[in-house]
C-alpha cells in the first residue's frame, strides 16, 4: 500500500494498514478494540510493541470520550439549574 502514512524516511508503518473501519464512538467501542488488538497480539498477527502503542492510543481516546460525556452531563445540569 503506498499511501502518505508509508511513505518518507521513517519507513514503514509498525501495523499493516488496513481500510476498514472501526467504530470508537464510546468507552466500550475502545475497550472491545483494545482487547481485538491484544489477542491479535497474543496470536503473533503483530508485535506486542504495537499492541502496546495502539493500547495507549486507545485508552487516550477512550478518556477523550469520558471527558467529553462529563462536560455534557455537566453542562446539562448547569442548564437545568438556571
Amino acid at each position: 500500500m503506498n499511501t502518505p502514512a508509508t511513505q518518507g524516511p521513517w519507513g514503514t508503518p509498525p501495523v499493516k494498514l488496513r481500510r476498514s473501519r472501526v467504530r470508537l464512538d464510546t468507552v466500550f467501542d475502545t475497550r472491545r478494540e483494545a482487547a481485538r488488538q491484544y489477542r491479535r497480539a497474543l496470536e503473533g498477527e503483530i508485535k506486542i510493541e504495537d499492541m502496546s502503542r495502539l493500547v495507549n492510543a486507545l485508552a487516550i481516546l477512550s478518556r477523550m470520550i469520558e471527558s467529553g460525556e462529563f462536560e455534557g452531563r455537566l453542562a446539562k445540569l448547569e442548564g437545568l439549574a438556571e
